[in-house]
């Protein structure tokens, strides 16, 4: 096998594959637990049902030059996609047409090999053959048809095919674990006759609930999320009961498309975030679970396209952008893992072998900076569970993205920001010096008592909404004058101006209260159309409102006057947080520890990942000479850079280190010793 590994590796080095001064085997010590692990990649095909040949060019030097050039924690391949086809001669679930070789035997023989864990790509409660054979068991939409997708969490599915068949895969492959797709956001409300005849019992009602519009729907929904919880909780435990050690995730379970408590006994959390936007999207997504106190890794597409048309040509992303989407993941602590498509036979694409191998390097080198780091509490944002069920019309999706616009503005303003869902808020609200709530118009009542004792008590709370800061007129200090409407009036501040197309809402402030921004009818500070911005002392602490929704404007028309406006708050909390940086806005920044490491992540924004005509990306401007001051509780013996471990100059004053980072490449740690 070597000599044939050899050949291969130079063949692929003559086409620019494999870089030359790759070793030739990697082999881990023994296989690490999920728990342990930081860096892996995830292939999936989605066999349809007419494929054959499975496997006819895979080979078992494939899968060791991507194990050797990537030398990842785990692998995640295809077992069964979305439309319910295995990609393995399964005895259990829907064979493809045929097989010429046994995918999953090799690509498990190799793995072994390597002492790499090997993890299922299986879909849950999707599964199209299954629904379209089963159609009694499938999940019915509100027509009271069989939906031709969707299994029903009412049905035998989990019992009748998943259970049994991840069993299957356990006893004569041997994998390590599962990553179960089509799952959360695949639920939806299911009109099946015995989820309505179990609806209608326990809700005391007659009429069933079938659209938004109608009374109980908001219980129908709830009563459908139990239902999912219930499910899961059922073949967890099973599978754990039959094989103790086997690893389980259900994709985006407890995470912002479903901002609950973890009830469920998954061994760690995951999701694979949107291919676009993605270093934005991947900021939000990585705080939403971080926080859960669970194992977790997010998903990066090696690819991008436009799903919303037929033609659905993609376009495969460089090392380097993935390099700048995987900061935003490991800095807050988390595992990064990317997906490569499979060819239909499920053999691997060599093409991406070389990007596999540039963005293992770049991760590899970080390791010991970043996995299992927590960031120090400063800034915490609410991510309210009864303003979200108050939001959305399904059973799990996430609607965010207003709060995400408010998350990526106060990054652009480098603050350091944590997103605490409703039961970590309660547990850690005297953590944070500061908090915001971004634009939920319900909370918990015992969420507003808690929020207004915070403020009384020396806390600093950022309120943001037209709807939400109603909630808090008192501790605001402000009286509403004018009830919500839509408008698109120009919000101004320090000479500047943007326009907001949201919601609004008039008040005025009570004495002692202090407006800094204000709502202008046309660009011109002479039309002057009420106060858009106030700030108040409330007992020992202070309050700050902004009566505008803004979220949405800061990712559709993103304007550095509202960065700017949250940056002057924040100046008046806590004169800007443990961080502060000069010289650019494009960097976000995480400080965190490791046991008693002090370290301080800095991420480059630059580039055009946030633009929706941009798929690829080969250029990202590199920021020099950036001034960096950072609160530590004593003076540093030396300040590093990692991990290129270089030490810089550095002043240290009234508690506070100076220095310059001379060029941030794409991330950088800076590390207190």
């Amino acid at each position: 096998m070597k000599a044939i590994f050899l050949m291969l590796a130079i063949s692929l080095l003559n086409l620019g594959f494999i870089p030359s001064n790759q070793p030739e085997t990697f082999k881990h010590d023994r296989k690490l637990r999920r728990s342990e692990s930081y860096w892996g990649l995830h292939f999936d095909r989605h066999v349809e049902v007419g494929d054959k040949n499975l496997g006819a060019t895979l080979t078992e030097e494939m899968v060791d030059s991507i194990i050797n050039l990537a030398r990842p924690d785990f692998i995640q391949v295809d077992c069964k996609g979305h439309p319910g086809i295995c990609s393995y001669p399964t005895e259990v679930g829907k064979q493809a047409v045929s097989y010429d070789k046994d995918p999953l035997a090799l690509i498990r023989k190799v793995t072994d090999a390597h002492n790499v864990p090997l993890f299922m790509h299986y879909s849950g409660v999707q599964d199209k053959n299954y629904a379209t054979l089963n159609p009694e068991e499938a999940r019915f939409g509100p027509d009271g048809k069989p939906d031709g997708k969707n299994t029903s969490l009412w049905g035998p599915y989990v019992d009748k095919l998943l259970i049994p068949q991840i069993k299957e895969l356990i006893e004569k492959y041997h994998v390590d674990g599962i990553w179960t797709d089509g799952e959360c956001w695949s639920t939806h409300p299911d009109y099946q006759p015995a989820a309505l005849k179990e609806f209608t019992a326990k809700a005391g009602v007659t009429v069933i609930p079938r659209s938004k519009e109608d009374p109980n729907y908001k219980a129908f929904l709830e009563f459908n999320r139990q239902k999912f919880i219930a499910y899961l909780n059922h073949y967890v435990d099973e599978l754990h009961r039959f094989s103790p050690d086997f690893q389980i995730c259900s994709n985006w379970a407890f995470s912002s498309l479903m901002p609950e408590p973890v009830t469920v006994n998954l061994d760690f959390l995951s999701g694979d975030f949107t291919p676009k936007n993605a270093v934005n999207t991947a900021a939000w997504q990585g705080r939403c679970l971080a926080g859960q106190g669970k194992p977790w890794d997010l998903m990066a597409w090696s690819f991008t396209g436009d799903w919303s048309t037929t033609n659905t040509m993609v376009t495969p992303k460089t090392a380097l952008q993935l390099c700048q989407e995987a900061a935003g993941v490991i800095s807050m602590g988390g595992g990064f893992q990317i997906y490569f498509r499979q060819n239909k036979d499920i053999s691997f694409q060599r093409d991406g072998f070389g990007i596999m191998k540039e963005v293992a390097d770049f991760m590899l080198l970080r390791r010991e900076f970043c996995k299992g780091m927590q960031p120090v509490p400063q800034i915490g944002l609410l991510y309210s569970t009864a303003g979200w069920k108050n939001k959305v019309d399904v059973v799990y999706h996430g609607d965010t993205k207003s709060q995400e616009g408010i998350l990526c503005a106060l990054l652009d303003g480098q603050h350091a920001v944590e997103v605490l869902m409703t039961a970590q808020m309660k547990k850690r609200m005297n953590d944070f010096p500061v908090i915001v709530v971004p634009e939920w118009e319900v909370l918990e009542p015992e969420m507003i008592t808690d929020l207004k004792d915070y403020v009384k008590n020396g806390g600093r709370l950022l309120v943001i909404g037209a709807n939400g800061t109603r909630l808090f007129d008192d501790i605001l200090g402000v009286k509403e004058v004018k009830p919500t409407e839509k408008r698109e009036d120009g919000m101004g501040y320090d000479h500047r101006f943007v326009q907001v197309h949201n919601k609004y809402r008039g008040i005025t402030c009570l004495p002692g209260t202090e407006p800094i921004a204000g709502f202008y009818a046309t660009t011109d500070f002479q039309y002057r159309n009420g106060t858009a911005v106030t700030v108040s002392n409330y007992g020992k602490g202070m309050a700050a409102g902004i009566y505008a929704d803004l979220g949405n404007t800061y990712q559709t028309n993103t304007s550095p006057v509202i960065r700017d406006i949250l940056i002057d708050i924040m100046d008046r909390f806590f004169d800007g947080g443990m961080v502060k940086i000069e010289g650019s806005h494009k960097v976000h920044v995480v400080p965190g520890k490791i046991g008693d490491r002090l370290l301080v992540h800095l991420i480059n924004t630059s580039g055009d990942h946030a633009n929706p005509n941009v798929g690829c990306i080969d250029e990202i401007p590199a920021l020099q000479n950036l001034k960096v001051s950072v609160v530590t509780d004593k003076k540093p013996k030396t300040v590093v850079l990692q991990p290129d471990g270089a030490s810089v100059d550095f002043d240290f004053a009234d508690g506070m280190v100076h220095f310059i980072v001379p060029e941030l490449k794409i991330h950088t740690v800076i590390e207190f010793k």
